[in-house]
């Protein structure tokens, strides 16, 4: 910096400027780099989004099936999979606020939606879980941003297991499995094993670290390798929601 003041004759608190400037620029090339690479990666392998984060490989159809964990009260990903390819889709969550939305959507797909009203966790049993009244996720972890800045009612909930779910829902295998656990995941990753999830050709995992103090970027980090180290492909445009993939060819 003392060296381009001598020689360019640039006033000091120009130059501070002029390089952050500079940092900003590059920062956002580096960025709008990466945003092309990774469309580029995504036609390669087939890749679809869908608003609101949601990511897919597009090899679905009639006689695929969908586990959509952390569904919401509309369902939105499941009523497009169900509406694009006619095909079974489960959703499941615990929150009683959303059951009478779920059994209608049931309704009017002709049963093709299958709410299941379970938690998914690292436990099976009894868990408390705590509904907001003001926002669409509650959370079973206390220390959640809802749970911690709303109005919530809290009410013990039946909390499976990834195998355990799969045993009630009578299946052995499924073509995607969502997961939006509201920061429940990475227990979840930590101590599912790893034949549990070889039982899915495509996961989407929306990581929380946003939500809970306890958790970084570091931690969804730590977890997207667990996972690939099972033999998943890895898919991001964000790290923060996820795209896990088998390598069928």
């Amino acid at each position: 910096m003392k060296i381009l003041y001598l020689i360019l004759g640039i006033p000091k608190r120009a130059l501070v400027r002029l390089y952050f400037v500079l940092m900003k620029y590059l920062s956002k090339t580096k960025y709008l780099i990466r945003k092309l690479h990774k469309k580029i990666e995504a036609k390669r392998l087939n890749i679809k989004f869908l608003k609101p984060n949601y990511v897919y490989i597009n090899k679905f159809n009639s006689s695929s099936v969908v586990i959509d964990v952390g569904c919401g009260f509309d369902a939105d990903f499941s009523s497009y999979m169900i509406k694009k390819y006619e095909l079974t889709s489960f959703g499941v969550d615990p929150t009683k606020k959303h059951k009478d939305c779920l059994e209608k959507i049931s309704q009017r797909t002709k049963k093709r939606f299958k709410p299941v009203f379970l938690a998914v966790s690292s436990k099976n049993g009894e868990v408390l879980f705590s509904e907001s009244e003001e926002n669409v996720s509650g959370s079973i972890l206390k220390d959640h941003i809802n749970v911690k800045n709303d109005r919530t009612s809290s009410y013990k909930v039946r909390s499976v297991t990834v195998r355990e779910l799969m045993k009630y829902l009578k299946l052995k295998r499924a073509d995607f499995l969502k997961l939006d656990l509201e920061g429940a995941e990475y227990n979840l990753i930590e101590k599912t094993p790893s034949a549990d999830w070889k039982k899915f050709d495509q996961i989407f995992i929306e990581f929380h670290h946003h939500c809970i103090d306890r958790y970084t970027p570091q931690d969804t980090k730590k977890m997207v390798n667990l996972i690939k180290l099972i033999g998943f492909k890895i898919f991001s445009i964000d790290d923060h929601n996820f795209l896990f993939y088998k390598n069928n060819k």
